[in-house]
């Protein structure tokens, strides 16, 4: 939900000036000089007194922190890392007329003495990965100071020879194709409402990318929360370079070379997504606003009227009064928890939207102060609760003067938590007893770019300051982890108030790291066939940065569309994590029965589709949370050995077994659809195509292509309207074997509620299947966990291009075969 203004053009026309900008011009870090040997790496001294660090974290891990001209500082933290505490790697340094080379199982890192330039090479092989073009850089002339958000920043920047044939992944979320190569870039949090394709910066902030050439990928997380910058080729053919306008230049390299185990490496660096309540997979329903709760009620009644899923309604900013945050409109919502526990006999949860901004007011000498129990639900005329106590605690930001920062944004004049505080950040979490004693089950962080109308380009922010562990640094830091940092407050307090439940929480902005507290969706898009088209770069890109758990506004936020454009809109995020229609206050409905019966009878087909599909999906997203790898991915990183793969961003996998090839433009009933290497099955029909080749495939509106990967299984449940309405009995596997009549899958449970599963309290179980004769056996492994299921039963479906085959059995939680005839 964003309030439509013109933004960005000083950040456009800033833009423009760097890319014009040459960084052979900064100056050079000095040559080698000597190097000191500590038990983790290395420490070299430089002629110009600058020092470098290699730092070896893992066998395929290796830092490198430089400071310019001066020792590194003590000072060593970073919002986004989670795991600091790595197990001690064997490695070993030896010199050679070269330089000094540090060797470890996988990785070489060689540092040349003169000029001072780091390459890094497989182990094995001994065959470069990635090579510095240049010697690490910094403005120290000034000659890109007009240029810099905040002149007190000092430009750092790293340049990378360019592969001939080397491809570009990552970066986050950004409005642009999915291989980034001959692309520039720039990571700055913006308020961004109806981006284009190309629009740069947009949201969030994701220093992450990764490189392909030959097949070997290589990962580089450049962790400096500065307005950061990123060229792929694009202003030179000799060179890929990345840089900050202030900090260090401290960066990571990981080294694959497959594709997955960097995902799952950059996962332990900053965090692995814990598993959301299961229920955030189901349906999801928003506008800008549902008001009053009558009307929340009849959105509700009308999903069920129409038999279509839902499990979560959204209420925008018009719940609060007056746009403050952790109050409630009584006129509007006379009685939130009546209607929270409502909706759960409905099987439907309430997520509220919580924005950064607390209404800046000053309570009149004498008014009375609010003594509830429960001052969310309290006129706040005169005084407001939580601006008073934000106040008395100095937990707001403050300008360097000692002023408060007051922008503007919904209240109108607002202040901003210092969310660098951890007392803030715990008062922040606490706050959200607000909607937890009311029966909420979710939380949306939105505008936490953050944005504020006075001005977006943040330079109303510019001499704000944060308490940042004591430095005080300045808004030029702290802009890209504001977000990141608001949502650690929300889920740690979630975590406090409900200790039993898994918290969820969405938001729009983020850095590196966020995936740790918050799921995600790319914010106020357009309803348009382009917007539609950049759904698939944009999900599988976010994947390939370390966050699985996204999706965007289904049919688009602003702007009118139509029944075709919802419809495809939806065969698309009906296998996202995040599926959620929402539309901007004065656009047109597009509830899925809005366009008529017959594209919500498509529409319905999709939905329930997606719950039937739910055990593969939560299988898929169980899997992200313990390896990084995403649900919902490029076709490339499946089949990262084959080039065809490199650049298809119209077609996804869902795990290593579903592809989706959508149709992304009006009026088309078909299109050519790319299967890589192997055998292939049609989901609709059964029918067998050879991989590694371009087929031409008829998709009218009511279907989508999708194939299904030959020696795969899909798990798949009972029809149903919520997550929860009745039990998974039977549970079907369907089996579409490959050409030696094999399929192997696991499956994955747990309560979908608590964090139980972190604790042993889960099931996985493995099925396999071979051909025996006429028939099949399938094997159901002993599950491993504590979890245990209701009763159920296991049906076991065959897929071929004539009739299938099933047998069906009970679940007896131990080792046991089926025969299928």
């Amino acid at each position: 939900m964003k309030r439509c203004v013109t933004i960005g053009f000083c950040l456009l026309s800033f833009v423009t000036a760097c890319w014009a900008q040459d960084i052979t011009k900064l100056e050079r870090i000095g040559s080698v000089v000597s190097f000191t040997k500590s038990d983790t790496g290395l420490l070299f001294n430089c002629a110009d007194k600058s020092q470098v660090q290699l730092t070896v974290l893992a066998p395929d891990l290796v830092r490198v922190r430089a400071s310019f001209a001066r020792a590194l500082p003590a000072r060593d933290h970073s919002w986004s890392i989670a795991k600091t505490d790595w197990p001690a790697t064997k490695w070993s340094v030896s010199e050679t007329p070269e330089g000094v080379l540090l060797i470890t199982d996988e990785l070489e890192t060689l540092v040349r003495r003169a000029p001072l330039l780091i390459e890094f090479r497989d182990a094995k092989t001994h065959t470069l990965i990635n090579a510095d073009e240049q010697p690490m850089a910094y403005d120290a002339k000034g000659v890109f100071k007009e240029m810099l958000f905040d002149q007190r920043g000092t430009f750092v920047a790293a340049a990378k020879k360019l592969g001939f044939d080397e491809h570009f992944y990552g970066l986050g979320e950004k409005a642009a194709r999915l291989d980034k190569r001959r692309s520039s870039f720039v990571n700055w949090n913006s308020d961004t409402p109806g981006y284009l394709e190309g629009r740069d910066p947009i949201y969030q902030t994701i220093p992450f990318y990764t490189g392909l050439e030959d097949g070997r990928a290589y990962g580089i997380f450049f962790d400096n929360s500065y307005r950061s910058y990123f060229d792929f080729g694009k202003s030179s053919q000799k060179r890929a370079w990345f840089g900050a306008e202030g900090g260090e230049l401290n960066y990571y390299f990981f080294y694959g070379p497959s594709l997955k185990k960097i995902l799952n490496r950059y996962a332990d660096l900053t965090g692995h997504m814990p598993l959301p309540p299961i229920w955030a997979l189901g349906n999801q329903q928003s506008r800008w606003s549902y008001y009053p709760d009558t009307m929340v009620e009849r959105v509700v009644s009308e999903y069920r009227k129409h038999d279509l899923p839902l499990d979560v309604l959204h209420l925008d900013i018009d719940y609060m009064q007056g746009y403050r945050v952790f109050t409630w409109d009584t006129q509007r919502f006379t009685n939130p928890k009546a209607l929270t526990e409502k909706l759960a006999g409905q099987g439907v949860k309430l997520v509220t939207i919580v924005d950064p901004g607390v209404k800046y007011q000053p309570a009149s000498k004498n008014a009375a102060v609010i003594t509830s129990t429960t001052p969310e639900l309290e006129l706040q005329e005169p005084r407001y609760y939580v601006f008073e106590q934000g106040l008395q605690n100095s937990f707001f930001q403050k300008r360097e003067n000692g002023d408060l920062f007051i922008p503007r944004v919904w209240p109108g004049e607002s202040v901003f938590v210092d969310f660098t505080l951890p007392a803030a950040r715990n008062w922040w979490g606490s706050l959200h007893r607000a909607y937890t004693d009311n029966g909420v089950g979710g939380i949306w962080n939105d505008m936490n770019e953050p944005s504020d109308f006075v001005d977006q380009s943040g330079k109303n922010q510019l001499d704000v300051v944060s308490y940042d562990e004591g430095e005080k640094s300045t808004h030029a830091k702290n802009r890209n982890v504001f977000a990141l940092l608001m949502a650690r407050a929300t889920y740690e307090g979630l975590e406090r108030l409900r200790p039993n439940q898994r918290p969820y929480i969405i938001t729009r902005a983020g850095y590196a790291g966020i995936q740790r507290y918050s799921t995600m969706w790319t914010g106020d898009s357009n309803s348009t066939w382009d917007a539609l088209a950049l759904n698939i770069p944009m999900f599988t890109s976010l994947g390939l940065s370390g966050e699985p758990f996204v999706g965007s506004d289904v049919g688009g936020f602003m702007g009118r569309g139509n029944g075709d454009l919802l419809t495809r809109s939806y065969q698309v995020s009906f296998l996202a994590p995040f599926c959620r229609n929402h539309k901007v206050i004065d656009g047109y409905d597009q509830e899925p029965w809005r366009f008529g019966k017959y594209y919500e009878d498509i529409i319905r087909k999709y939905l329930k589709l997606r719950y039937q599909l739910l055990p593969f999906l939560y299988t898929t997203l169980e899997e992200a949370h313990r390896s990084g790898v995403p649900l919902f991915r490029p076709l490339l990183l499946n089949y990262q050995d084959d080039p065809n793969t490199y650049n298809i961003d119209d077609e996804f996998m869902i795990g290593d077994d579903l592809l989706v090839a959508p149709i992304l433009k009006p009026d088309l009933t078909g299109r050519l659809v790319y299967l890589p290497p192997g055998r292939w099955y049609d989901y609709w029909s059964n029918k067998s195509y050879a991989g590694g080749t371009m087929i031409s495939v008829e998709a009218p509106l009511e279907t989508v292509p999708m194939f299904v990967r030959a020696g795969s299984i899909i798990p798949t449940a009972p029809a149903m309207n919520y997550i929860g309405e009745k039990p998974l009995d039977p549970l079907t596997f369907n089996v579409y074997p490959d050409e030696k009549g094999a399929a192997t899958a696991t499956l994955y449970e747990d309560d979908g509620l608590t964090p139980a599963y972190t604790q042993s309290g889960f099931r996985r179980t493995t099925v396999a299947v071979r051909r025996a004769g006429i028939g099949y056996i399938v094997t159901v492994s002993t599950p491993q966990g504590t979890y245990q299921p209701a009763s159920r039963k296991f049906n076991f479906v065959v897929k071929s291009s004539g009739p299938s085959r099933s047998v069906i059995g009970p679940d007896k939680g131990s080792e046991q075969t089926f025969r299928i005839n």
